[in-house]
């Protein structure tokens, strides 16, 4: 034998709020801006580099391998379509021939 429930409706309408009766919160739009403080007079710096320093960036020994692959990835398309160039010519004129 089942029991006789009473359904009850589950709803917010208890808790909601108009929205033209609620405040919006107002942020600043950015940070103030930062005050300006000149740089300190004083002497400058500098540093000897030697031509040949082993201990600093050596362009050519770095970039050479990087050009390297970049060009050979260049290369490799384009010669793949000159080859393409020539062979399609002397296919359609094979294909004729046998048709």
């Amino acid at each position: 034998m089942m029991a006789n429930h009473d359904w009850i409706e589950l709803d917010d309408h208890y808790n909601m709020k108009n929205e033209g009766d609620i405040e919006p919160d107002y942020y600043i739009d950015r940070p103030p801006s930062a005050t300006y403080i000149p740089d300190e007079e004083g002497n400058d710096q500098a540093i000897q580099v030697h031509n040949y320093d082993a201990d600093l960036f050596d362009f050519e020994m770095e970039v050479e391998p990087i050009l390297q692959v970049l060009v050979g990835k260049s290369l490799k398309p384009a010669r793949i379509e000159v080859l393409e160039g020539y062979e399609n010519p002397v296919l359609a004129k094979h294909n004729s021939q046998y048709k």
